[in-house]
C-alpha cells in the first residue's frame, strides 16, 4: 500500500496525469481481484479526485458512488465524511444538484467530525459559487477561515476561492487583497500546487475588471499553464481561456522568442529561485540564466515561421563547473517541475537542438560553441565569426556567474584581435571577388564565378559587422543582422546582388537536390528521396555506426587471430576479406547504442585478458564436440544462472 502511495503521490507530483491515470485504474482492478478493501476505498477516493480535477466528471461520480455505496465501516465516522465529501464534490463538479444533499448530510456529521469542517465549508462555497450566491458562499469562506489558520496552504486556497466572492459583490479592492494573500503564499512552490491556478484565475478577473488588460492577460496565462499542467485541458481551462480570448479580441499577439522565454522564466522561475538559493547556497554566485545560442530567437531574427522548431516557452541555465553535482540535480529537477505549456505554445525542439535548452554546465554550453576559450590573438583567429556571435547574442535574464566573464572575454576583445579578423576578410574579398570571380567569369565557367561570387559577398558583409564592433552570425541570417547594424549597406549590398526572379531559383534548387539524393540512392547510402537535412542527418548516423562497427570488428579480428585450434589453424583465419564482408554486413544493420555496447564490451574484455572468441568456440563445443567440452570447461569462465536465464529470455 505505501509503495502504491508513493508511486501515486510521485506521477501527480511531476504531473505525468495519463500515466497517473492509467495506473490507478490498474492498481484499482488488482485491489479488486485480491479483495484488498482498504487499497479499493483509497483508490475510489483517488480516482474520483482526479477525475472531477481533469474533467471527467462522469466518471469522478461513478467512483464517488461506488466508494460511497461499498464504505465497510461505520457511517458516523470520520472517514465516511471524507467518502461523502468526496461525493459531493463529484456532484458539484458534475452540475449534479444532488451535491445539496449530500453536502446537508456533511454538515451534520461534521459537528461531531471536526476536522472535516473546514474542506466542507470551502466546498460548499463552490457550490454555492457556481450558482451564483455569491454573499452566502462568501459566509461560508469566511467561516473556514478561523478553521484553517494554522495551515497556509489551505488558508492561501481558502482566500483565493473568497476573492471570487468579493469580486461578484462589487469589492474589487477587498477580492484583490483575498488574492495577492493567497498567491503570496502560491508563488514560488516547486512543484507548484494545482490551486495556485484559482489565485491566478483570480487575479486575472480583477485586473480585468479594473480594465489592465496587459495584467489580466498575463495573470491568465499563467494560469493556462498551471491549469493544463496539473489538470489537462479541463472545463475549467475552457472558462479561463474564453476570459482571455476576451482580453486579446481574438488570438494573440504574435511576441518574439526572446520576449517569450523571458515572460516565462519570470512568471514561474524567478519567484522560486529565492527558495533554491536558500536551500542550495553554492547556486547564488554560480548560475546566470538566460536565452543564448544558437537559433533566430537568440539573435532577435524569428518570426511567426520560426515557431515550427527550437521555439516555445524554455530557457538557459547555466551552471558553473565547481557547483556540487547534488546541487547541479537540484537545478534539473526545478527545471522539469515548470508548466510544459505557456502563451499557447509548448517547447519543440528541433533535429538538432540537444543542449540548447534546460539545465547545462557553462563549459558545456562554450565547448559545443566555440570549442577551448581563446585567450590569446592567434586562437581567436581559429573561431569562425558565428560561434562568437552564437555565444554572445540572446540575453541574461537574472545572475552572472563564470558564464559572464567567459561572455566578457569573448566581446570584448582588444582591437588589434578585431583588425586582424578584419584584415582576413578584405583579403578574402579581394581573392574571390576582384581576382577569380572576374577570371572564371571570362573563361565560361558560371559555377566557379558564382561560388567566388557568393564567398566575396559572404566576407563583405562580415567585414561590415567587424566595422561597427560586431561578429557576423551564420550566414542565412547575415543581411537581417547588417540591416540592424547598417541599413543603408544592406540595401546597397542587396541592389547589387539579385537572382532574375525567386521561381528560377527555386527550379535550379529543385534539380540539384534530385540529382544529389539520386546518386546517393545509386550508391547505396539511402532508399528513398527525403528532404536534405534529413538525409544529412542519416548519413551522419549512418558514419558514426560505420565508424564504431568497424573498431569492432577490428578488435574481434585481433581476437579470432588468436583463436587455438585443436587441428591447427584455420583457413577463415587468414580470410580478413570474407571475415569482414560478414561482420560489416551484421554489425552495420545495429543501431548505435547497441555497438557502443558490444564495442564496450570487447574492450573490458580485452583489458581484462579474455579472448571472448576462443570462449565462444569453446561454448559451441557443448553441442559439437561435449567430449571434448568436458575437457576444457574448467578452464572457461562459468556462466551464471542470471546470464543463462537471460540468454533463454533473449532467444
Amino acid at each position: 500500500m505505501y509503495d502504491m502511495v508513493e508511486k501515486i503521490d510521485g506521477l501527480l507530483r511531476e504531473s505525468r496525469l495519463d500515466e497517473a491515470y492509467e495506473y490507478m485504474k490498474a492498481e484499482l482492478s488488482a485491489a479488486d481481484e485480491r479483495g484488498d478493501v482498504p487499497a479499493v476505498m483509497y483508490l475510489l477516493a483517488e480516482l474520483a479526485g482526479f477525475c472531477r480535477d481533469t474533467g471527467r466528471m462522469q466518471e469522478s461520480i461513478g467512483y464517488a458512488e461506488r466508494a460511497e455505496r461499498e464504505f465497510p465501516a461505520d457511517r458516523d465516522s470520520s472517514e465516511y465524511t471524507a467518502v461523502l465529501l468526496n461525493l459531493a464534490n463529484a456532484y458539484r463538479a458534475g452540475g449534479d444538484k444532488r451535491a445539496y444533499e449530500v453536502y446537508a448530510r456533511i454538515d451534520e456529521l461534521t459537528r461531531r467530525w471536526p476536522e472535516h469542517r473546514a474542506p466542507y465549508h470551502n466546498n460548499y462555497a463552490l457550490l454555492l459559487q457556481d450558482d451564483g450566491r455569491f454573499a452566502e458562499a462568501a459566509e461560508e469562506l469566511r467561516a473556514a477561515l478561523p478553521l484553517v489558520e494554522d495551515d497556509q496552504r489551505r488558508t492561501a486556497i481558502t482566500k483565493a476561492n473568497l476573492s471570487v466572492c468579493l469580486l461578484h459583490e462589487g469589492d474589487t479592492d477587498g477580492a484583490e487583497t483575498m488574492a495577492r494573500e493567497s498567491l503570496r503564499w502560491f508563488e514560488g512552490q516547486l512543484p507548484s500546487d494545482f490551486h495556485c491556478s484559482a489565485a491566478l484565475a483570480a487575479m486575472g478577473d480583477i485586473c480585468a475588471a479594473k480594465g489592465d488588460k496587459d495584467k489580466a492577460s498575463w495573470y491568465y496565462e499563467a494560469a493556462l499553464s498551471e491549469i493544463e499542467l496539473h489538470m489537462g485541458r479541463c472545463g475549467f481551462w475552457d472558462i479561463v481561456d474564453e476570459k482571455l480570448k476576451d482580453i486579446y479580441s481574438g488570438s494573440r499577439p504574435h511576441i518574439s522568442g526572446l520576449e517569450l522565454s523571458r515572460r516565462y522564466f519570470d512568471t514561474f522561475f524567478r519567484p522560486a529561485i529565492k527558495g533554491l538559493t536558500e536551500m542550495c547556497p553554492s547556486l547564488a554566485d554560480k548560475v546566470t540564466i538566460g536565452l543564448v545560442g544558437e537559433g533566430s530567437e537568440c539573435f532577435g531574427f524569428d518570426d511567426e515561421r520560426s515557431f515550427d522548431h527550437d521555439m516555445g516557452p524554455s530557457f538557459c541555465i547555466f551552471a558553473d563547473d565547481d557547483v556540487p553535482d547534488e546541487d547541479y540535480k537540484k537545478l534539473v529537477w526545478a527545471y522539469d517541475m515548470l508548466p510544459r505549456t505557456y502563451y499557447g505554445m509548448s517547447y519543440t525542439a528541433g533535429e538538432h537542438a540537444d543542449g540548447r535548452r534546460g539545465v547545462m554546465r557553462t563549459s558545456d554550453l562554450f565547448r559545443r560553441i566555440i570549442g577551448d576559450i581563446p585567450h590569446t590573438a592567434a586562437e581567436f583567429q581559429r573561431v569562425p565569426d558565428e560561434n562568437i556571435a552564437c555565444a554572445v547574442n540572446g540575453a541574461v535574464f537574472w545572475g552572472s556567474g563564470k558564464f559572464t566573464e567567459i561572455r566578457k572575454i569573448l566581446r570584448d576583445r582588444p582591437d588589434a584581435d578585431r583588425y586582424a579578423k578584419l584584415s582576413a576578410e578584405v583579403e578574402s574579398m579581394s581573392k574571390h571577388g576582384e581576382y577569380n570571380a572576374v577570371r572564371m567569369a571570362e573563361r565560361g565557367d558560371t559555377v566557379a564565378s558564382s561560388l567566388c561570387a557568393a564567398r566575396y559577398i559572404e566576407s563583405a558583409v562580415k567585414a561590415l559587422h567587424l566595422i561597427r564592433g560586431k561578429f557576423a552570425p551564420y550566414h542565412k541570417w547575415l543581411m537581417r543582422s547588417l540591416e540592424g547594424i547598417d541599413r543603408d549597406a544592406a540595401d546597397r549590398i542587396r541592389s547589387a546582388v539579385s537572382f532574375a526572379d525567386a521561381k528560377g531559383l527555386s527550379r535550379m534548387i529543385d534539380t540539384v537536390n534530385a540529382l544529389v539524393t539520386d546518386r546517393l540512392i545509386q550508391a547505396g547510402l539511402i532508399e528513398e528521396r527525403r528532404p536534405l537535412a534529413y538525409i544529412a542527418e542519416e548519413l551522419l548516423s549512418f558514419a558514426r555506426r560505420v565508424d564504431i562497427a568497424d573498431k569492432i570488428i577490428a578488435v574481434e579480428w585481433d581476437m579470432f587471430d588468436k583463436v587455438q585450434n585443436v587441428g591447427g589453424r584455420a583457413d577463415c583465419q587468414d580470410d580478413w576479406e570474407t571475415f569482414s564482408i560478414m561482420r560489416k554486413s551484421q554489425y552495420y544493420c545495429f543501431d548505435e547504442e547497441l555497438l557502443r555496447s558490444i564495442l564496450s564490451d570487447f574492450l573490458s574484455a580485452r583489458d581484462a585478458g579474455r579472448n571472448v572468441i576462443t570462449e565462444k568456440y569453446g561454448y559451441m563445443m557443448r553441442y559439437t564436440v561435449p567430449e571434448e567440452f568436458a575437457r576444457i570447461e574448467a578452464a572457461l569462465p562459468p556462466v551464471s544462472e542470471f546470464k543463462a536465464q537471460l540468454i533463454d529470455a533473449i532467444v
